[in-house]
């Protein structure tokens, strides 16, 4: 099965790519995704790719990729993590004090922009997933935002998959400092637009034949949508049941189903 909603493809001239559950499923590649990816960087199709998780950089990610056999430049590796410390810049005057709740490459994407890592008197909190997320936290946390800081988050994922099941996820941590402090965080991550035009940013290419491709559809498909371009759901991660208030252009089994006259490039294949 190509595809299930539409059959025929309009030209696609570049894309616009969710990580886990479409190149990989945790540390596992997906090999139908190694050969397209292949493919793609050798008929010279631009390509980036966008993720909700705020633990690693692009660098982090961009050598996980690459030793998968998934070419990836690093700049072309859009995280949560570096678009919501991009945010405080809007925000804050340069220098301000930031808490940070999350991982180290959170951590370092905010001081990366010559912002102040401290736990008190603090300008903002930024949120994201953090595994040492602790009651004295959220109680800095709270204070801080009682105080009036801003709250940015990074993603609203509550459960993130793992081989065994579940944990919880970056959106878990910062519903619980909604409900400490009644402060609503803003949100950069999937389902928002930010990763999605931020990435459209960097590819320079045509929105309208730009394809946001994605095993989620709240989440990726919805950033697709909120972003303003097409959208193609994979099925090789996270399949949702039940019904869905959106849907997207093209639904289809592995990357392979696009067909390879679908795509605008320089190059020939």
């Amino acid at each position: 099965m190509i595809d299930r909603l539409k059959t025929n493809w309009p030209k696609i001239s570049g894309i616009i790519s969710d990580l886990d559950g479409v190149t990989y499923r945790g540390d596992e590649p997906i090999e139908s995704a190694v050969r397209a990816f292949q493919r793609w960087n050798n008929i010279g199709l631009p390509y980036a790719f966008v993720t909700n998780n705020s633990t690693k950089s692009a660098e982090e990610f961009s050598d996980k990729l690459n030793a998968m056999g998934i070419p990836a430049d690093p700049a072309r590796i859009i995280t949560t993590s570096a678009v919501a410390a991009d945010r405080l810049s809007d925000l804050l005057e340069t220098r301000s004090r930031v808490m940070v709740i999350g991982e180290p490459a959170l951590v370092r994407a905010v001081a990366d922009r010559n912002f102040e890592v401290v736990d008190e008197d603090v300008g903002a909190v930024i949120a994201g997933l953090d595994r040492s997320f602790t009651y004295a936290k959220l109680a800095r946390a709270q204070t801080a935002l009682l105080g009036g800081a801003h709250f940015i988050g990074t993603n609203p994922d509550t459960m993130l998959p793992t081989a065994g099941g579940f944990e919880p996820g970056a959106g878990a941590i910062l519903n619980a400092i909604e409900i400490a402090s009644g402060v609503t965080p803003i949100i950069i991550g999937k389902p928002e637009p930010d990763l999605v035009t931020t990435a459209l940013s960097k590819l320079g290419t045509d929105r309208q034949s730009t394809f946001m491709l994605g095993d989620q559809i709240m989440t990726d498909i919805a950033a697709g949508h909120a972003a303003g371009i097409p959208t193609i759901r994979v099925r090789t991660g996270i399949i949702e049941t039940g019904p869905l208030s959106i849907s997207p252009d093209f639904d289809i089994e592995s990357l392979e189903g696009i067909p390879a006259n679908a795509f605008s490039t320089a190059k020939e294949p």
